[in-house]
């Protein structure tokens, strides 16, 4: 893409300077003619020349001859002539720079993000993902190497970047080092590896979730620092038996993660609770899940051991950095956050 930004502009740059030069030439021909067959001073005769060139309708400065009549129609045709060509170059260089402004634009708004998500690859799997984002309503910024795709996601409006998410710049360019987390869902298992590898170099916090198609790729993956690794065609088999062997758990299952068609959306929300002051003295009877926000308390992941308790009693103590994960509707689970801050 640099290179041939680089020779568009190299191009656009002749392009004008050939018209520049076109437009000097006719003001000079047309000088030095009038002085030559009217016999004009040289400041009269590029007056004379300009307002003819330019066809701005004033009158001659001098009663011409025939000679000059006939000159003057081949000025004027040259003026015009060369009126076109300018006007051809100057709205190609627009629209063609178009486009580069439209990116640096985006590029400020990317600059200006923090604790968002990059999805890097925007095929079949991507665009469900996007969705997916869209409708938690996180701040994401898509990286896509196609120049279609990539089009397509800038006249949508959608934060994107042109490049390979393999490559350590194109990362910088999408703000990972600001990231809350990365999405590696292009085709190539060797180019997840490489973004998680360099992803986790440059930012040591954010998750790291990566695509595999092969189950065998799952631990090169893990342990070049991805924190979870999804294989679609082993995910979309098991579903297709459990639809069929369980279709009660599928159906609970879409409930939990917001998929299921039902009128009212129910969430898995796991939720930190540092942020409750003294929540070490706390037990989870007091936080009133059920009585208050309507919400069931699925499980507890204590910070001390990271080891996730499901169906906690009444009495389970909670401390400080504990994690919560509690069952509800999207406008129970933000009230109970709201209590919390």
């Amino acid at each position: 893409m640099p290179v041939n930004s680089n020779y568009e502009t190299r191009l656009q740059q002749k392009e004008l300077a050939r018209v520049l030069l076109l437009l000097s030439g006719v003001l000079v021909l047309g000088t030095l003619g009038y002085a030559w067959i009217e016999g004009w001073s040289i400041l009269d005769s590029l007056y004379m020349t300009v307002i003819t060139v330019t066809t701005v309708g004033f009158g001659e400065v001098i009663p011409l001859s025939d000679a000059g009549r006939w000159f003057t129609i081949l000025l004027v045709c040259a003026g015009v002539a060369t009126g076109f060509a300018a006007a051809g170059v100057l709205g190609r260089a627009v629209l063609s720079n178009s486009p580069l402004r439209a990116r640096k634009r985006m590029q400020k708004a990317i600059d200006q993000l923090s604790d968002h998500v990059i999805l890097c690859g925007h095929g079949r799997l991507g665009h469900i993902v996007r969705r997916e984002l869209e409708l938690a309503e996180r701040p994401f910024v898509v990286v896509e190497s196609d120049e279609d795709v990539f089009h397509n996601l800038a006249e949508e409006r959608v934060m994107c970047i042109q490049g390979d998410a393999t490559e350590e710049a194109v990362l910088r360019a999408a703000g990972v080092e600001r990231a809350a987390g990365v999405i590696a869902a292009i085709g190539s298992e060797a180019g997840n590896v490489f973004i998680t590898l360099t992803t986790r170099e440059l930012n040591t916090e954010c998750s790291i979730v990566a695509r595999a198609e092969n189950p065998s790729t799952e631990d090169k993956l893990k342990r070049v620092g991805a924190t979870r690794v999804v294989t679609p065609y082993a995910l979309g088999g098991r579903r297709l038996a459990q639809a069929f062997l369980r279709p009660g758990a599928v159906d609970l299952a879409d409930l939990a993660i917001g998929c299921a068609s039902s009128k009212h959306e129910m969430l898995i929300e796991e939720i930190p609770l540092s942020a409750v002051e003294g929540s070490q003295d706390r037990s989870l009877a007091s936080l009133q899940l059920r009585t208050q926000f309507g919400l069931i308390a699925v499980g507890v992941r204590h910070a001390s051991d990271g080891e996730l308790y499901f169906n906690p009693p009444a009495d389970k103590p909670l401390h400080t950095g504990d994690r919560l994960m509690v069952l509800g509707e999207r406008e129970q689970l933000d009230a109970f956050l709201d209590s919390l801050s």
